[in-house]
């Protein structure tokens, strides 16, 4: 049989790919209403909910390169209809899970699954469409995560409060199934490397040692200290293991880290870019949902309506900037987009507890709208670097880099905003507190009072402070309102920082049309694997 190249059949064989992609993100998105009733449904303490997180991103992001090369060795299609197959055994194994571990292992290797879905989609925008055309197929896949992630907080919020928490995972599960039927009919297999080598064992294990202590570093920071044993344990082994990684790398066969790949200015350059953008993003995110959340009249729905306008924005701007970089150079649509999010960050950093709703919409649409103009372009000139023969493991390269941005801005963004909080609101209490001559415990036992829910103060304080005019919940209620002002504009500086250094990264751009990459679709071998 003939390759199908036409532009028809490429939408197609697009569409079937799109849909699995939607199915992973989304169902990714499903975590963020589900974690509280998963959290009440096996009586674990609240912090250990972010083990939910970290297995699922620490799986995703290691073994998204690991899966794309195999691809290259094996097939791509093959791997993504394993991948789909693997993903929708765990979310069943999610929603059966008799206890907390078996919970947190289904959800490993739901990012095990997803790690083989998203690099072959990747890869295959890349051959189905020539370089003039790509920018567009680039934006809609932009688009279609976004859409995932909008309308899976709303979806899994409504499935939740009406079937329970394991609807969510019953329901992505069987999605994947149907979804998976079109992939096997619809995409054509891309002809597979004639080079076969061995897995690179040692450099995947490096690399999860890597980023296990990247993700989980800010969270040991803030709870143990910058001076304990403990963080600077997982100091040393995430620098010794990056360095024996680098080393192994070189000298590997077949390294599950393709340093030619990565040693590439026109990849490794807008990968830094988008990395760094999506540290933004998540930092955003996560903190204006603490922020929204416990600043006085905010709610829980006030915190979805600003997410909802902050992805929705980036679903209007994705596909029409897709659209742009295939008639305008990639970088000069990157540069825009990053100074948008400096203009937005200076916005964000006027954020205080009396700014009205609105306020904050504005300047959540405005994120929105530069980050989902950024990605189509920055996606087009890295993918454009890599060779046509190495598109599996320059995709896989590519979307750790985009993985590993979510879970590192939510871990730095929440140590910066909880450790200034705790800070701020402390201070505060002992400042107003003053002139009682409080002892340091007694002004420590007000500060965690101020942090709980149930705001308890012992009666003997309570008495005490009424009798020097100070009402107990009046003053906590201004040290938290200070302590959370304190908090937001910490993590906006650190923000303003990162998107700072994205912006000096991304005016180093190259040029589309220095990169060398093929102006032309690959034909694609249609017989069944």
């Amino acid at each position: 049989m003939e390759p199908r190249t036409d532009a028809r059949t490429a939408w197609a064989v697009y569409a079937a790919l799109l849909f699995g992609t939607f199915i992973t993100v989304e169902a990714a998105a499903f975590q963020a209403p589900a974690l509280p009733s998963v959290t009440r449904h096996f009586g674990i303490p609240v912090n250990m909910a972010a083990l939910v997180l970290i297995m699922y991103a620490l799986a995703l992001t290691v073994f998204a390169p690991v899966m794309g090369r195999l691809g290259d060795q094996h097939g791509r299609k093959r791997v993504i209809s394993i991948g789909m197959l693997v993903f929708a055994a765990s979310e069943f194994a999610a929603a059966w899970a008799p206890n907390f571990w078996f919970f947190l292992g289904a959800r490993f290797v739901q990012g095990l699954g997803a790690a083989c879905i998203l690099p072959g989609v990747f890869a295959y925008a890349a051959h189905l469409f020539p370089d003039n055309k790509r920018g567009m197929a680039l934006g809609i896949l932009s688009f279609t995560m976004l859409f995932g992630a909008t309308s899976g907080g709303l979806l899994g919020g409504l499935l939740i409060d009406r079937l329970g928490w394991p609807s969510v995972y019953w329901i992505s599960g069987a999605l994947t199934l149907i979804g998976l039927m079109p992939v096997r009919l619809l995409v054509p297999e891309i002809a597979p490397s004639k080079t076969r080598a061995a897995f690179d064992y040692t450099g995947a294990m490096l690399l999860f040692a890597v980023i296990a202590a990247l993700l989980s570093l800010p969270t040991w920071a803030t709870s143990f200290g910058k001076e304990s044993i403990v963080t600077w344990a997982i100091v040393f082994t995430g620098i010794g293991s990056l360095v024996l990684l680098w080393r192994h790398s070189r000298k590997a066969e077949n390294p599950v880290i393709d340093l030619g790949i990565l040693s590439s200015r026109a990849f490794a350059t807008p990968s830094a870019v988008y990395w760094l953008h999506m540290i933004f993003s998540s930092g955003i995110v996560y903190s204006l949902a603490f922020f929204i959340n416990n600043r006085p009249g905010g709610t829980a729905a006030q915190f979805g309506l600003v997410t909802l306008f902050l992805y929705g924005s980036g679903l209007i701007s994705s596909p029409i900037a897709g659209r742009l970089v295939d008639r305008i150079e990639p970088r000069v649509l990157s540069i825009a987009a990053i100074l948008a999010s400096l203009a937005g960050t200076v916005l964000f950093l006027n954020i205080d507890a009396t700014t009205p709703l609105w306020m904050v919409i504005v300047v959540a649409c405005i994120l929105g709208l530069s980050i989902g103009c950024n990605t189509p372009a920055i996606m087009k000139l890295a993918l454009g670097a890599v060779p046509a023969k190495d598109m599996g493991a320059g995709s896989g390269l590519f979307s750790m880099f985009r993985d590993l941005g979510s879970p590192t801005g939510s871990s730095l963004s929440l140590a910066v905003f909880g450790a200034t909080l705790a800070h701020a609101t402390h201070g505060a209490i002992a400042r107003q507190a003053a002139p009682l001559g409080l002892d340091p415990a007694t002004v420590d036992s007000l500060a965690r009072a101020a942090g709980s829910r149930a705001r308890e103060v012992p009666a003997e304080l309570a008495n005490q402070l009424a009798e020097a005019g100070l009402a107990a919940d009046v003053l906590m209620s201004q040290a938290t309102l200070e302590g959370l002002n304190a908090a937001l504009s910490n993590v906006g500086y650190m923000l303003l920082g990162l998107i700072t250094l994205a912006l000096c990264l991304s005016l180093s751009l190259m040029k589309t049309r220095t990169l060398g990459s093929d102006t032309t679709s690959l034909s694609l071998d249609v017989s069944s694997d």
